[in-house]
């Protein structure tokens, strides 16, 4: 590696993990890879796995202390990426700059900078906590690791809440009045996994061979959190998810939308304030956010272990009820979606170019994607079953699963948040450079 080449590091901090990607900052090409799990389990080990790019069969995997918190597991990933061979004679230094996505950035218009004596922009990020309690704190402990560790670096914060600032007043409202004490933001709708939106969008135009502000899609995330989104004309217009990343569909741990009164029926001593991820919560987010979704309903938050167990003769009961709760409300939000756009006033928008799944379990359950998808035959889609079921990608990342005969797109696409994170912060600061 040339002595002359700077780096860019991509850090993608979750309730309990860490993904990160390593570029060179001139190229964005991508050096090494890796993830971080089980970060901050008590009685789990924190275990990091590094691939280096330069040679695919390279993998590094090491396991770590038991309990080991962000800021440690960050320091070591730092020491691991110095010993790979990629970095031999560079070191840390080398990063210059660090993208780091970050869930909820309130009304927030644009990236924020931060460097080494021009930290202001932290508070705000540590008030926003309250409102995404399991990610935000978690990228602020993950920043001062990153000013202690790699001074040389700017810190460029990445909200995913700015890819739905385009959402219009009337679908961002609360019906409520204002609140009688200011919060520390407008209560409204923000959405949230906007990078993933944002990524892809990028590939699915790139796929239709067109441009991203002529595509109209409805692409459904699917992982541990869920949610989905509509697309008009390459801007967000609606999503699932709302104030909070509770909002909308049910997760790995969330419970979603849920009657607003329910809390206090199922939890008594809900409004009590309890310790979570390095700040206080209410015991009403701790159940919703971490004791609901398909763990209250299979016992597991293992997608594929759901599908696994609907296979069994017969099929398992709870399995079948968490399945059946996750595809009814996802297909909720699509056959919502898919009617706005197929059904806009103006003739010029009335269309859509595909609906696309995307996320962990969107990526690998054909099931779902059939069973969901198939309800777009009212509107003349249709899944192809051989196209759904091959693991085969007809184009880098994304994959047609509709049949030639449909009037709408299925698609599958591979998000890649770290990458749009790395694209991002590299054009933010190329235009906003001292």
């Amino acid at each position: 590696m040339p002595d002359a080449q700077q780096l860019l590091l991509a850090v993608n901090c979750g309730s309990s993990s860490i993904k990160f990607k390593l570029f060179a900052l001139d190229t964005l090409k991508v050096l090494i890879s890796g993830s971080a799990s089980n970060v901050a389990v008590s009685g789990s080990r924190a275990t990091i796995k590094l691939v280096t790019h330069a040679d695919q069969e390279h993998q590094h995997k090491e396991e770590e202390e038991e309990g080991m918190e962000y800021d440690a597991v960050f320091e070591r990933i730092i020491e691991q990426l110095e010993q790979s061979s990629e970095l031999s004679q560079r070191d840390r230094h080398a990063i210059r700059i660090v993208a780091h996505r970050v869930v909820h950035g309130g009304a927030q218009t644009e990236p924020v900078v931060i460097y080494k004596g021009h930290e202001e922009g932290l508070e705000m990020l540590d008030k926003l906590s309250e409102f995404a309690p399991l990610h935000n704190h978690r990228a602020v402990t993950t920043v001062h690791s990153c000013l202690q560790h790699l001074p040389n670096s700017k810190q460029v914060l990445l909200f995913d809440t700015l890819f739905h600032s385009t959402i219009p007043p009337h679908i961002y409202t609360y019906p409520l009045e204002p609140p009688k004490e200011e919060p520390a933001i407008p209560l409204r709708k923000y959405g949230m996994h906007g990078l993933s939106y944002a990524s892809i969008l990028h590939d699915v135009a790139a796929f239709l061979q067109k441009p991203e502000s002529e595509c109209n899609l409805v692409v459904a995330h699917l992982g541990s959190g869920a949610s989905v989104c509509m697309i008009r004309n390459g801007k967000s217009v609606d999503t699932s998810m709302g104030v909070s990343p509770l909002e909308g569909l049910p997760g790995g741990t969330r419970s979603g939308s849920v009657d607003p009164v329910l809390i206090f029926h199922h939890t008594p001593n809900a409004g009590a304030l309890v310790e979570q991820g390095g700040g206080k919560v209410t015991k009403a987010e701790l159940v919703m956010n971490k004791q609901g979704g398909l763990q209250a309903l299979a016992g597991t938050s293992d997608f594929g272990q759901i599908l696994a167990r609907l296979d069994k003769s017969p099929p398992d009961e709870k399995a079948e009820l968490a399945y059946g709760v996750f595809a009814d409300r996802v297909l909720n939000f699509v056959g919502s979606y898919t009617l706005k756009l197929l059904g806009a006033p103006k003739a010029s928008d009335a269309r859509m170019d595909a609906l696309v799944f995307s996320g962990g379990i969107g990526e690998r359950g054909a099931r779902l994607r059939k069973d969901v998808g198939g309800y777009l035959r009212a509107f003349g889609g249709e899944v192809d079953d051989a196209r759904n079921e091959s693991k085969a990608s007809e184009s880098g990342s994304v994959k047609k699963i509709s049949s030639e005969k449909s009037k709408i797109g299925i698609l599958v696409c591979e998000t890649d948040e770290e990458t749009q994170c790395a694209k991002m912060a590299k054009d933010w600061m190329a235009r906003h450079s001292e």
